[in-house]
């Protein structure tokens, strides 16, 4: 192999094992570590190739730990193992490629290809990135919630709706919104006086209509994320809601 093709082939190769690894282990790169890291490698690595090649094994060791500056001994040893796997399978998909292309193995096929992986390892992993980040933002709104009315507990998931700013005029208690049929198939006030529990009527409004009742209780315990929640009123919904389980003020889950 020449010096100018190992160079090039290495640069990407590099490039795209890190990417996979990156895809794989849900990381995200630090550019400024993984452009070092990528010139500290073809540096040693050609060294090595011209001087020592059978040290070229051990410098993906260094490079790893540049790229994401890995504390956790296992999360670098995964990494590790990653990146051994990823090259032996890249250098199997190169050679083949190049051999049913009928391409000599030239520089040539080996940039072509090489950098038609690139691009579409580096959609894959922006595509994953930004799926990643909006199930972080889908997270942050999401909380896991138990609700207690007596011995009867209620479990769900429960979505901060951040326009809703509903607050019982009775106890000025910020309101979580449970859909009927969540809680029972009985009528409601029958269900909740089996339980001993207060429920009261208070009034609300919605743009553009008049203002409405809704039927709330106060709750035995409320959880949310293993924390008890006090100071909080149920409000009573006839309709469900389709990816949650209950709506949650704001206020209810600021300290949370």
């Amino acid at each position: 192999m020449y010096i100018d093709l190992f160079v090039i082939q290495n640069l990407i190769y590099d490039y795209l094992i890190l990417s996979g690894v990156t895809i794989l282990i849900g990381e995200k790169f630090n550019y400024p570590r993984l452009i070092f890291g990528l010139l500290l490698n073809l540096c040693l690595s050609t060294l090595a190739f011209i001087y020592f090649p059978i040290f070229l094994v051990f410098i993906p060791l260094l490079t790893i730990k540049i790229t994401f500056n890995y504390t956790n001994t296992k999360r670098y040893i995964k990494s590790v193992i990653y990146f051994y796997c990823l090259s032996m399978f890249l250098n199997g998909v190169m050679n083949t490629l190049t051999y049913f292309v009928s391409f000599r193995v030239t520089m040539l096929p080996y940039v072509f290809i090489a950098l038609s992986l690139s691009f579409v390892v580096t959609l894959i992993y922006v595509i994953k990135s930004r799926w990643v980040a909006d199930q972080e933002t889908i997270n942050q709104f999401t909380h896991e919630v138990r609700i207690f009315c007596g011995q009867t507990e209620i479990k769900g998931w429960g979505f901060v709706d951040t326009g809703n700013h509903l607050v019982d005029t009775k106890t000025s208690n910020p309101v979580m919104m449970v859909p009927r049929g969540k809680l029972a198939e009985s009528p409601i006030d029958e269900f909740l006086s089996q339980h001993r529990l207060r429920f009261w009527e208070t009034n609300y409004s919605v743009i553009n209509e008049e203002s409405q009742s809704l039927l709330v209780f106060k709750p035995t315990l409320l959880i949310i994320n293993e924390t008890i929640v006090q100071n909080v009123v149920i409000g009573v919904v006839d309709n469900s809601f389709v990816e949650y389980d209950f709506l949650l003020q704001p206020s209810i889950v600021r300290n949370v």
